[in-house]
C-alpha cells in the first residue's frame, strides 16, 4: 500500500515575527511623513473652506444686489465666519450663513489690509488683524480692498509646526479671491506671485 503524506503550508512563528518586525519598521519610518501629510491636508482643506466662503458671499452681494459681507470672528485666528448684508433689510438678512468657531483644529488664520500687508514671503501671524471683514458691493467689488479698510490677505497655517505649508488667500479691490501656495515651484500655477 501506497501511504501519501499531506503537505501543510503556512507560516512558522519566525516567519510571522520577522513580517511583523519588517511591517512595524516600514511604518514607524513612515508614520512622521503621514502626520505632516494629514497636517498640510488640514490647511488645504481650510483655505479651500474659506476661498469657497468668500466666493459665495461675493455670489451673494451680486445675487442680492446689496453689499454683503464675510466677517472673520475669532481673534485668535480659529477658523469661523458669519456672512451677512451690511444693510439689513427683508430680502437680505444680517446673516445668510455662517460657519462656528472650531475651537478643535489647529489650523490658524491671520489676516492683513493692504495698508499693513507685509511681502508674501512673509507668514502672517495667527490671529493677526482679527476679527476683521471683507465686502463685496453689488457689482461683486470689494471696495474696503480698495479703501484700504478691509481684509486684501489671509494667512492660513497650522499651529503644530513651524515652517510648513502655509496657503494665502488674496483679495484684490475688484473682487477676485486668489488661493496661493507661498512655497510652490516657480512654475506652478498655484505659485503665489
Amino acid at each position: 500500500m501506497l501511504t501519501h503524506q499531506a503537505r501543510t503550508s503556512g507560516l512558522t512563528l519566525i516567519e510571522l515575527l520577522i513580517a511583523l518586525s519588517i511591517t512595524t519598521m516600514v511604518l514607524a519610518a513612515g508614520a512622521p511623513a503621514m502626520g505632516q501629510w494629514i497636517r498640510d491636508l488640514e490647511v488645504r482643506s481650510s483655505a479651500t473652506a474659506l476661498l469657497a466662503a468668500l466666493q459665495a458671499t461675493r455670489a451673494e452681494a451680486l445675487s442680492r444686489n446689496a453689499t454683503v459681507r464675510l466677517r472673520l470672528v475669532n481673534a485668535q485666528g480659529r477658523p469661523g465666519w458669519v456672512v451677512g448684508c451690511v444693510q439689513v433689510s427683508a430680502r437680505c438678512p444680517a446673516t445668510v450663513r455662517s460657519l462656528p468657531v472650531d475651537n478643535a483644529t489647529a489650523v490658524r488664520w491671520g489676516g492683513a489690509t493692504p495698508q499693513s500687508m507685509p511681502a508674501i514671503a512673509s507668514q502672517l501671524q495667527a490671529g493677526r488683524a482679527l476679527p476683521n471683514e471683507v465686502s463685496f458691493d453689488a457689482l461683486g467689488g470689494a471696495p474696503g480692498v480698495a479703501q484700504g479698510t478691509d481684509l486684501a490677505r489671509i494667512d492660513v497655517t497650522d499651529t503644530r509646526m513651524d515652517g510648513g505649508r502655509r496657503l494665502v488667500l488674496t483679495i484684490a479691490a475688484h473682487g477676485m479671491i486668489r488661493l496661493c501656495d507661498p512655497a510652490a515651484a516657480a512654475s506652478h500655477p498655484e505659485r503665489c506671485p
